[in-house]
C-alpha cells in the first residue's frame, strides 16, 4: 500500500507528529500547501494532520476536496487530550466515518502570530511560555489503524 502523511503546521508540533507517523510507516512525508490531485492519485492512503483550532482541523477541507482512496485525519491542539470532545470535534468538520485522531501539540508563542497569542491568552488565563507536550508513544493507534487495514 502506498501512503503519503500531509501537514498543515503552525508552530511545528504538528510537524513533529506527521514526521513520527512517516517514519514509522516508511512512507512519504509532505506539507499540505505542496499536494497537488497527482500525489492523492498515486497514494492508496493519506494521512493528513492540522493544527486545531476553534474545533476546525487546518487543511482537512482541502484534502477532503482532492477525493483520496482512503483517508486518515488527526489534529494537533494545545488542550490535553483527556478534555478533549473528539465527537463533537469529528461532526464540526464533517469527518463522518473518517478514521480520526488527537494529539496534544504545545505552544510556541513565537509562532502563533499577534492575534493567535490574544486569543490563546484570553481563553487560558495563562502566561504565554514555550511548552511541548508532544508524545511519540501517541501515534501508536494511529500505526496500529494502518497496519491492520
Amino acid at each position: 500500500m502506498k501512503i503519503l502523511v500531509t501537514y498543515q503546521s503552525k508552530t511545528g508540533f504538528t510537524k513533529k507528529y506527521a514526521n513520527w507517523i512517516s517514519e514509522e510507516l516508511n512512507c512519504e512525508l509532505k506539507e499540505l500547501k505542496r499536494i497537488n490531485s497527482e500525489d492523492i492519485l498515486k497514494n492508496d492512503l493519506i494521512i493528513h494532520g492540522g493544527w486545531i483550532m476553534g474545533g476546525m482541523i487546518n487543511g482537512f477541507d482541502k484534502i477532503k476536496k482532492l477525493n483520496p482512496k482512503k483517508l486518515i485525519v488527526f489534529a494537533v491542539g494545545y488542550t490535553p487530550k483527556n478534555e478533549v470532545d473528539m465527537k463533537q470535534i469529528a461532526k464540526f468538520n464533517n469527518l463522518g466515518e473518517t478514521p480520526f485522531f488527537y494529539y496534544e501539540g504545545g505552544m510556541n508563542p513565537k509562532k502563533m502570530g499577534f492575534i493567535g497569542r490574544i486569543i490563546v491568552k484570553m481563553v487560558t488565563k495563562q502566561k504565554l511560555s514555550y511548552q511541548d507536550n508532544t508524545n511519540k508513544d501517541e501515534i501508536k493507534s494511529l500505526i496500529n489503524k494502518v497496519k491492520m487495514g
